[in-house]
C-alpha cells in the first residue's frame, strides 16, 4: 500500500537543460531505509527508483553530501512501470544499496541518491519521509545508532522455501537415505575490536538444536559435501555486503534426515526450521525462521521429475548445429530424457556418467539416485531442418517406474541466413 501511495503522489519530475538534449526528464524517488524508518544501525538497506529520457547510467548514494558508493540498479518495480511506460529503463527502474552505518559516528546524518544519466544529467532525486512527505532537496535524515549490544548477527534461509513439503525415508532399514538441505547466509558487524564476525550457526527444529557449525561440521559425499558447516563461499553476499568481514564465506549448509526425525518423535505435518547465530562477542540471536511440513516418502505417490535446461539459453541466436543440455533428477531414478522441438521429438538425450557432474545439484539434492551425475545432453542437432525464426524446445523425463514429467521449456532463434 505504501508503494502504491508513492506512485499516487504524482511522482515529482525534474526537468533539466542538458547540452545536446532538450529538457531531459529525470524522474524518481529515494525511499530511504527499508521499512521507512528514520533510524538505523549496522547494515541499512536503502531503496528507491529512477528513470531518465536517455537512461540511467548510475545511482550513487551520498551521506552528508559525500559519495559513498554506487547502488545496484535494475530492480523490478511494476507500479513504476505501469505509471511511466516508454522510458529506457521502465521495466527495471529500482535501485538498492546496503549502507554500512558503522563507518560513521552515531547521530543524525543525511542520506541522498544522486542519479547520473547517459545524456550527461546529474541530479539529486527527491526523497520521501515515512509519512509520505516529499523532501525536495533529497536529503533524507537518518539517525545512526551503533553499539555492541545492537550489532547482532543477521542473515537469511535461502533453501528450502517457506511452507515447503520435506520428505524423508521413514523405513530405517532402507539404506538409501533421503536428505534435506537447509542453506543460507549469516553476517555480523561490529564497532569494537574483535567484535565483528560470526562465531557459530545453529539449526533448530521446533526450537530444539539439531546441529551447530562450531562442534558438528564434517564432510561426507553421501550428504553432498560439507555438512552442518559455516564458511561456504557466497560471492553474491560479498557483492551486497562488501564491507562485512565474513561476506565472501558467509554461507551455511545443514543437512537433515527427515525420515530419521519422524522415527524419533517428530510427527508428520507442520514444523518450524530456524537458524540461530552467535558473534565473536558471544551475542546470539535467531536470524531466520520458516514454516515447513515433514512427510514420509513411503506415503506419497510417485514423485515428479525435475531439472533445468542449460542450453539453448532463452532467446539466443543459433546457426548450423546446436546441442541441448541440462540436468534432471527423480527420486525413483531417471530412465530417459527426451528432447522435443516445437512439439516433435528429436531424440533421446545421453544421460549420467561421462557427461560431467553438477556439484551444485549434488549439494542441493544429496541422496537422489543420480545426483552425482545428473547431466543430460543431445548433441549436434542440425538447425537447417528448421525454419528461420523462433522455436521452442521442451524436455521430458521418464523415471524408472515409467512416469513422465515435462521438466522445462525455452525458446531459441534459428538464423542460418548468410548476409
Amino acid at each position: 500500500m505504501r508503494r502504491k501511495s508513492l506512485i499516487c503522489l504524482g511522482l515529482l519530475a525534474i526537468l533539466l537543460a542538458v547540452p545536446g538534449v532538450a529538457q531531459e526528464q529525470v524522474i524518481g524517488f529515494f525511499e530511504g531505509p527499508l521499512g521507512g524508518l528514520n533510524a538505523g544501525s549496522g547494515a541499512i538497506g536503502l531503496t528507491g527508483w529512477a528513470l531518465a529520457d536517455t537512461g540511467v547510467r548510475q545511482v550513487t548514494i551520498q551521506v552528508d553530501g559525500v559519495d559513498i558508493g554506487a547502488a545496484g540498479y535494475g530492480g523490478f518495480r511494476p507500479l513504476v512501470e505501469d505509471q511511466y511506460p516508454g522510458f529506457p529503463d521502465t521495466p527495471a527502474a529500482g535501485f538498492g544499496y546496503n549502507l554500512n552505518s558503522t563507518d560513521f559516528a552515531n547521530g543524525l546524518h543525511h542520506i541522498s541518491a544522486k542519479v547520473e544519466t547517459f545524456g550527461g544529467t546529474t541530479v539529486i532525486i527527491p526523497a520521501v519521509e515515512p509519512d509520505l512527505t516529499v523532501i525536495t532537496d533529497g536529503r533524507r535524515p537518518v539517525h545512526f545508532t551503533n553499539n555492541t549490544a545492537i550489532l547482532v548477527p543477521f542473515g537469511k534461509i535461502n533453501l528450502p522455501q517457506r511452507n515447503a513439503d520435506l520428505f524423508g525415508v521413514c523405513d530405517l532399514n532402507n539404506l538409501n537415505r533421503r536428505y534435506t538441505v537447509i542453506s543460507g547466509w549469516v553476517l555480523d558487524l561490529g564497532v569494537e575490536l574483535h567484535d565483528a564476525g560470526v562465531g557459530w550457526v545453529e539449526l533448530m527444529v521446533d526450537g530444539v538444536i539439531q546441529a551447530n557449525t562450531r562442534t558438528g561440521c564434517f564432510y561426507n559425499q553421501g550428504t553432498g559435501g560439507l555438512t552442518d558447516c559455516y564458511g561456504l563461499q557466497r560471492l553474491d553476499i560479498e557483492r551486497s555486503y562488501p564491507f562485512a568481514l565474513d561476506a565472501p564465506s558467509s554461507g551455511f549448509r545443514f543437512v537433515l534426515d527427515i525420515g530419521l526425525l519422524l522415527n524419533i518423535g517428530y510427527v508428520q505435518g507442520h514444523h518450524t526450521l530456524s537458524i540461530r547465530a552467535g558473534d565473536l562477542s558471544n551475542q546470539s540471536i535467531e536470524v531466520a525462521e520458516i514454516p515447513v511440513d515433514f512427510f514420509c516418502v513411503e506415503n506419497q505417490s510417485n514423485e515428479q521429475s525435475f531439472g533445468f535446461i542449460e542450453s539453448p539459453r532463452l532467446g539466443r541466436h543459433w546457426a548450423d548445429s546446436i546441442s541441448f543440455q541440462g540436468w534432471a533428477l527423480d527420486w525413483q531414478g531417471v530412465d530417459s530424457v527426451e528432447v522435443f522441438v516445437d512439439g516433435t521429438s528429436v531424440g533421446l538425450a545421453d544421460y549420467g556418467a561421462g557427461l560431467g557432474g553438477r556439484p551444485g545439484v549434488q549439494g542441493q539434492y544429496p541422496g537422489y539416485p543420480d545426483s552425482m551425475a545428473p547431466v543430460w545432453r543431445l548433441s549436434d542437432f542440425d538447425t537447417h531442418n528448421l525454419a528461420e525464426g523462433f522455436h521452442q524446445v521442451q524436455v521430458r523425463v521418464t523415471d524408472q517406474l515409467g512416469a513422465s514429467t515435462l521438466i522445462g521449456e525455452t525458446t531459441f532463434f534459428v538464423n542460418n541466413v548468410v548476409d
